[in-house]
């Protein structure tokens, strides 16, 4: 994958590692905030969320650089950032490529992405946990911690490996 051979990495943002496994829910929730900004409020009660999975998918976006919060009327806003503006200007083949890149430029999804290229499928849950380990996540410290967070870069790196099908 082109994508791949061509993406630099960036150092770990200082916030939660993403718990959010539904790599097409991320996408939705910044399809939504590309037509409207939302609260909080309106994410959960538009998924049918419970407050943390909204925290969970929110976070997960921004992660990403693709959304950030603000605080307006006493209510957290969700908004699209300029990345994510200019990622829904592009055609869809390329913010899909995009959206990969975008995952790829972390070390922990990288260096899973390039052993699932090896191995041709995405690694056992105790590979992708020592994988982890090893690219200093911010505030993961427990062993299941570790394992949560393991399900989303395996559900992420499935939405990579579907786009190849």
């Amino acid at each position: 994958m082109q994508v791949f051979e061509r993406v630099q990495l960036v150092p770990e943002p200082e916030m939660p590692f993403p718990q959010a496994d539904s790599f097409r829910r991320v996408i939705n929730l910044c399809e939504l905030l590309y037509q409207n900004n939302m609260t909080r409020d309106e994410i959960t009660t538009k998924y049918d969320f419970d407050p943390r999975q909204t925290n969970y998918y929110t976070d997960a976006a921004r992660y990403l650089g693709l959304v950030d919060k603000q605080k307006e009327k006493g209510s957290v806003v969700y908004v699209l950032t300029s990345e994510g503006e200019r990622l829904f200007q592009l055609k869809y083949k390329a913010r899909q490529l995009k959206f990969v890149e975008l995952i790829a430029k972390h070390k922990p999804f990288y260096d899973t992405l390039r052993r699932c290229f090896t191995i041709g499928k995405i690694p056992a849950k105790d590979e992708i946990v020592d994988i982890m380990k090893k690219s200093q996540l911010y505030r993961v410290e427990s062993e299941s911690t570790f394992r949560r967070r393991a399900s989303t870069i395996a559900g992420w790196l499935k939405w990579i490996m579907d786009l190849q099908r």
